[in-house]
C-alpha cells in the first residue's frame, strides 16, 4: 500500500455519511461535508494538479485558513503525490512573495477571500478557488500518485530565519506517515471524534489536525475568529471531543466555566510552548471521565511532535509540565556542556536535546547552517533546546540560541532585529521576551538618537513581518548593558522588559 493510500484512501475510498469537515465553504456559510462529498472534492483537486504537473514534482501553494477549502486543498495535493507550501493570508505581502519564490510554487489553491491576495503576491501564478472545482464522480477518479514514496516531499513549512530570510523545512511523506502512525498508537484519540482546528495552516501543528482527524475518521471543525477568542463556547457548541492547542489558548479555556450539558473532552493535547502546570490544573475540569491530557513537544524539523507526557495525573503543582519521552521510533540524546553526545542519561543531566528517527527531516531547502551532529552512525538533529532530565522525563529549560517560542510560534529574534535595522536605520538594538504566560511580550531595546529623523513606527515592521513578530514595546536607552565580553547583556534587558510597561 502506497504512502498516499495509508494517509488518505483508507478514509475516502469507502462512501460514508459521516462528516469529514464542518466550516465555511464557497459562499462563507458554514456547511458540513461528508466523507463521500469530501472524497469527491479531494479527488477533483488531485486530478487537476496531476494535469497541471503530469511529470510530478508540482509545488502547490495553499492560501487559506480555517476553511473547508483549506483541508480539501491540502489533502488534494497529497492525493496527487505533490508538495504543498502553506501560505498564510495574514502574512505581509513581501513575506508571502519570498515564500512563493523560495518554495518554488507553481500553482496556488485558495478560497474566494484570498484571490485578491494571490493576485497581489504572485500575479503570474495561476490561482484556483477550490470551491469552484467541480467534484469528481468518486474517489476512484483520484490519481494513483504512484510516483510518491516515503522520500517524496509532502510539504515545505517556512519558519523564522536569523538572517531575515525564512527557512524552508521540507517534510517527506515518510516523516508525516511516521508521525501519524505513532500518534495513533500512543494517544488513544477516539475514533469518530470531533476535532478542533485552532492553528493557522502555516503553523505545522495544523498538520496534526488535518491528518490525524483523517486517520481517525473524525470531523474537523473550523472555528470562527470569535471562537478563537471564546474557546469554551466553541467547544460546547460544536460538541468537541478532541482538543489540540498551544497552552495560552488552553489557559483561556480553563479560565472559563464548563458549559452545562457538555459531556467533556475525550482527548486534550498541548504543544508549541512550555505548558504551565496551572493550565493543566485549570483544564482538568473540561475532561470527560477517563479522558487523558498530554503535553507534546517537537520542532518543525522533527514533524509536528516528537515526545509526549501524560500530564492528566502529574504530581507537579507548579512550574511547567514535563515534555515526557520520545514516542514511536523516535530517539533522543543530549549534547552536554563539553560538546559530547550522551545517549544514556540520568536524572539531573542537562544539555541540548538531540533528536533522531524517521520523523526527522533531511535538511533545509534554503541556505542555513547544518543542524545535524553524527554519533555512532546515527544522525541527530540539534534542537537548540536546553533540557534537564527529571523523574517524569525531559524538562524544557530554555534555548541555547536567540530563538524563542512566543504565542506558540517559533521566532528567531535575529530576524526581528534585521527587519528593525532596515526599517528604522538602527545599528545597536536587541529584542527580548518580557513577562510570562498571557503577559508575555516582545520588547525592542535600541540606542536613543540612532534612528535620526526616522520615526520608529511599529506599523513599518508589519510590512515585512507577521504581526506576532512585531514588538509590543520599543524602549530607547542611553547605553546598552553589556557583559564581561562586551556583548549586549540580554539577561539584563530581559529583566528590564519584565518590568516595563506595567
Amino acid at each position: 500500500m502506497s504512502v498516499v493510500d495509508r494517509l488518505l484512501t483508507e478514509r475516502f475510498a469507502e462512501p460514508s455519511t459521516r462528516n469529514a469537515f464542518e466550516g465555511p465553504f464557497g459562499d462563507d456559510k458554514k456547511r458540513s461535508m461528508t466523507d463521500e462529498e469530501a472524497g469527491r472534492h479531494i479527488a477533483a483537486v488531485a486530478a487537476l494538479i496531476s494535469r497541471r504537473f503530469p511529470n510530478g514534482g508540482g509545488r502547490i501553494g495553499v492560501l487559506s485558513n480555517h476553511r473547508v477549502e483549506t483541508y480539501v486543498a491540502v489533502l488534494g495535493t497529497v492525493a496527487a503525490g505533490a508538495t504543498f507550501v502553506p501560505l498564510n493570508p495574514k502574512f505581509p505581502v513581501e513575506r508571502l512573495r519570498s515564500i512563493v519564490v523560495l518554495g518554488g510554487v507553481g500553482l496556488i489553491l485558495g478560497d474566494r477571500s484570498t484571490q485578491a491576495v494571490a493576485a497581489t503576491v504572485a500575479p503570474a501564478i495561476e490561482f484556483i478557488d477550490v470551491a469552484a472545482v467541480v467534484p469528481a464522480v468518486g474517489w476512484a477518479a483520484a490519481p494513483t500518485a504512484e510516483s510518491a514514496d516515503t522520500s517524496s516531499i509532502a510539504y515545505v513549512m517556512f519558519t523564522s530565519g536569523s538572517t531575515g530570510t525564512p527557512k524552508g523545512v521540507p517534510i517527506t511523506y515518510g516523516n508525516l506517515l511516521a508521525y501519524v502512525d505513532a500518534v495513533e498508537d500512543l494517544l488513544e484519540i477516539p475514533r469518530d471524534a470531533r476535532f478542533t482546528q485552532l492553528f493557522d495552516l502555516s503553523f505545522d501543528l495544523s498538520m496534526h489536525d488535518i491528518f490525524v482527524s483523517t486517520r481517525m475518521r473524525g470531523t474537523l471543525i473550523a472555528p470562527t475568529q470569535i471562537d478563537l477568542m471564546m474557546p469554551g463556547a466553541y467547544v460546547a457548541r460544536e460538541a468537541i471531543d478532541a482538543w489540540f492547542s498551544v497552552p495560552i489558548l488552553g489557559a483561556q479555556l480553563g479560565g472559563s466555566a464548563r458549559k452545562d450539558g457538555f459531556a467533556g473532552l475525550r482527548s486534550m493535547l498541548f504543544c508549541g510552548e512550555a505548558l504551565p502546570m496551572e493550565t493543566v490544573a485549570a483544564c482538568r475540569g473540561w475532561l470527560a471521565p477517563g479522558a487523558r491530557m498530554w503535553n507534546l513537544y517537537g520542532p518543525t524539523e522533527a514533524t509536528i511532535a516528537f515526545t509526549a507526557a501524560d500530564v492528566t495525573d502529574s504530581r507537579r503543582s507548579e512550574g511547567n509540565a514535563s515534555i515526557g519521552h520520545p514516542f514511536g521510533a523516535n530517539v533522543t540524546a543530549m549534547l552536554d556542556a563539553s560538546g559530547a553526545v550522551v545517549t544514556t542519561t540520568a536524572v539531573g543531566d542537562e544539555g541540548e536535546l538531540l533528536l533522531a528517527g524517521p520523523q526527522v527531516f533531511g535538511g533545509y531547502s534554503t541556505d542555513a547552517p547544518s543542524p545535524f551532529v553524527v554519533h555512532d552512525g546515527v544522525t541527530y538533529y540539534r534542537s537548540g533546546d536546553l533540557v534537564r532530565i527529571d523523574d517524569e522525563g525531559v524538562y524544557f529549560r530554555g534555548r541555547v540560541d536567540s530563538q524563542v517560542k512566543f504565542r506558540g510560534y517559533r521566532i528567531e529574534l535575529g530576524e526581528i532585529e534585521t527587519a528593525a535595522r532596515a526599517a528604522f536605520g538602527l545599528k545597536t538594538l536587541a529584542v527580548v521576551v518580557g513577562g510570562t504566560g498571557a503577559a508575555a511580550k516582545l520588547v525592542l531595546f535600541h540606542l536613543s538618537g540612532e534612528a535620526g529623523e526616522r520615526t520608529i513606527d511599529p506599523k513599518l515592521l508589519e510590512e515585512t513581518l507577521p504581526k506576532y513578530m512585531v514588538p509590543a514595546e520599543f524602549v530607547a536607552l542611553e547605553a546598552m548593558p553589556t557583559n564581561a565580553n562586551g556583548k549586549i547583556d540580554r539577561r539584563v534587558l530581559t529583566a528590564m522588559a519584565d518590568g516595563s510597561g506595567g
